[in-house]
């Protein structure tokens, strides 16, 4: 299967894009150099330490990335929050939190109060890309820590950070974007609120008492789905291949690990077992150790929900579907409906 490749990835926190075999450490010996500008142009526009990327406010999937480059070389067409399902124990209620869209769910942010003490160069903008009026997304660079150590040379590094927040059902989420100067892109999003769906009533499987009184409140998981449209330096030769490890028999101190190409649209679930994780590569296009240029995209979740029968969409946190114009992000209906339907198609 090749050309353009929309990822869709269901995880608790975050993943990491990893680029494969692009860079290599700093010598010890190496000089230091100069950090790059940070150049905005009409507010959405973006150029910092080798990445150049536009931002934009999609009425349905609010803060989106495109055209996104590294070192002059194209690595997402699009990238984007896609749909958060939020199913209860008891089995009811079980909201998608996207509903019509998020963009007027962005919660408005102010320099100096909402950047972190250890942020610099801390810019908030309008969804029109203007420092003007309600600011609803902000960005700032911050450190990253020790990269690395020894002989390698110590090096500290810093990421460039592109967030929002939205208010969704009660709940406030904070959507972050992290470019380092290393090539590696961390979406991340955390939520806190206050606890909904709350009653009076005693403990049990389906969730817990909290504070006093007895107050009831069902348990429940957040799902935070992603869509990835991948362009590895082109789009049309793109593929994905995916990772695993195997003993060689239970209990065989011995193992082998292999990548296997995905040659059709499919769902595959996550298996921490195999440390299962996925790329997306560009056969024709070579890195400086002249092996296929490609991205690694490494489960972030801390767990796996299934739901029940019918949500095909749960039954998975990966699914490879080729590019078409008429889908994602065009297509507005909930991600539950469109997610199976794209894979039943079975192309190549």
């Amino acid at each position: 299967m090749s050309g353009r490749r929309f990822a869709f990835w269901v995880v608790a926190f975050g993943l990491l894009l990893f680029p494969l075999g692009e860079l290599a450490p700093p010598a010890a010996s190496e000089p230091k150099k100069a950090p790059g500008a940070l150049v905005i142009k009409e507010g959405r526009k973006v150029s910092w330490e080798g990445w150049q990327f536009s931002w934009s406010i999609h009425a349905r999937n609010g803060l989106v990335l495109e055209n996104v480059f590294f070192r002059g070389r194209s690595v997402l067409k699009y990238a984007g929050l896609a749909e958060i399902f939020v199913p209860y124990n008891r089995g009811a209620p079980r909201p998608h939190d996207f509903g019509a869209g998020i963009a007027p769910r962005l919660v408005e942010l102010f320099p100096g109060k909402d950047c972190v003490p250890a942020a610099v160069s801390c810019l908030a903008w309008n969804a029109h890309g203007k420092a003007e009026g309600k600011r609803v997304v902000m960005m700032h660079e911050e450190a990253t820590g020790l990269c690395y150590l020894g002989n390698l040379g110590r090096a500290y590094g810093k990421t460039l950070v592109l967030w929002c927040a939205y208010n969704l059902s009660g709940y406030y989420y904070v959507s972050r974007w992290h470019f380092r100067e290393d090539g590696c892109l961390t979406p991340e999003i955390g939520l806190t609120g206050p606890l909904q769906h709350v009653g009076k009533g005693d403990a049990s499987t389906h969730g817990s008492v909290v504070g006093k009184g007895k107050v009831f409140a069902p348990s429940h998981v957040h799902n935070i789905y992603y869509c990835l449209d991948f362009d590895i330096d082109g789009a049309e030769n793109n593929v994905v291949e995916e990772l695993n490890y195997r003993q060689d028999k239970p209990g065989s101190p011995s193992g082998k690990h292999a990548w296997t190409r995905l040659k059709k649209e499919t769902a595959r679930p996550a298996s921490a077992e195999n440390f299962r994780s996925w790329r997306v590569m560009s056969p024709t296009s070579k890195n400086a150790l002249g092996l296929p240029r490609s991205y690694e995209l490494v489960p972030g979740s801390s767990g796996i929900y299934r739901g029940a029968a019918d949500e095909k969409f749960a039954q998975a946190e990966l699914w490879v579907t080729k590019h078409h114009a008429r889908e994602h992000p065009r297509d507005s209906r909930p991600l539950s409906t469109i997610l199976p339907s794209y894979t039943s198609r079975g192309d190549e």
